[in-house]
């Protein structure tokens, strides 16, 4: 693709077999000459907990936004624009963030399944990259039938094999809304075979333009052909109703949707916005940005 600069890459490993879920690079990785400038390290950036980090937790990042007559003293909501997005697909822009955008977003912490947290910005610069490449999806909420299916699908797509054999070698990275606590659960449902972590507070999901509606869409993609409407529905209520304790509340807000940022030399070189809830880039395109067909 002649966005992505083709040069000799770094080699990666498999990402699972570490406890936490994080893909390692190989010895090979660190001395290769190709191996994507760092930045600045974050190597030695100090971690914090999710539950220390809970506490100044934004509630809704990209609520619905009230207007202010000119009185200054009642409110009311765009009844317009809130029931558009019942109807319609967002008019969101697949256009790529800024460096002032990459530069506020990056600092924004993400969890891995013991509550451990990373500034995003190491997933993509620095001396914590793996690859020359790195694809980030955003899910939406963890009991999403959509987004499983979608990360179920991509799996079987994308195994081992090809996973290896990329022409220019990529780290895959899922990100979804909820708790670090139901991570396991997912990975468990999912058999997802790349490191997932947690953005509770939806500012990651703000700062680089993804919102929420409230649309299904009005088409079904192919990484749902084996899903059906009801199935996708009630899986998510019925996985909900099996979680132990107050964490079955803390999927995720529901009402959010993602999207899929490609990461090189620490610059987003590829990236595309959900509309609806069923808006994932397609697997074959997938494969595509990734010069794998």
């Amino acid at each position: 693709m002649p966005f992505l600069r083709n040069k000799s890459p770094p080699a990666i490993s498999w990402p699972v077999g570490r406890e936490d879920g994080a893909a390692t690079a190989s010895p090979k990785s660190s001395s290769s000459p190709s191996s994507p400038k760092s930045p600045s390290s974050t190597k030695s950036s100090s971690r914090h907990s999710y539950q220390h980090s809970q506490s100044s937790t934004s509630t809704a990042a990209t609520s619905i936004q009230p207007e202010v007559d000119s009185s200054g003293t009642s409110c009311h909501y765009d009844a317009d624009d809130f029931f558009a997005r019942c109807r319609e697909d967002l008019d969101v822009s697949d256009d790529y963030p800024t460096a002032k955008t990459l530069a506020q977003a990056g600092d924004v912490p993400i969890f891995d399944a013991n509550g451990q947290s990373r500034p995003f910005k190491s997933i993509y610069s620095g001396d914590t990259v793996i690859g020359e490449r790195q694809l980030v999806l955003f899910i939406r909420h963890f009991y999403c039938g959509a987004c499983q299916s979608y990360i179920k699908a991509l799996n079987a797509s994308i195994d081992r094999e090809t996973y290896f054999g990329m022409p220019i070698p990529t780290s895959i990275t899922v990100i979804g809304c909820g708790s670090p606590a139901l991570i396991a659960h997912y990975k468990k449902v999912t058999g997802c075979s790349y490191p997932i972590y947690a953005e509770p507070s939806r500012k990651l999901y703000e700062a680089l333009g993804m919102s929420w509606s409230l649309n299904i869409g009005s088409t079904k993609p192919d990484y749902m052909k084996d899903t059906t409407l009801p199935g996708w529905l009630a899986g998510q209520l019925k996985q909900m109703a099996k979680t132990e304790g107050r964490k079955k509340f803390r999927g995720g807000n529901w009402l959010q949707i993602g999207g899929e940022f490609l990461f090189q030399d620490g610059e987003v070189v590829w990236c595309h916005r959900m509309k609806n809830y069923r808006g994932h880039a397609e697997i074959s395109q997938l494969r595509r940005v990734l010069e794998i067909d």
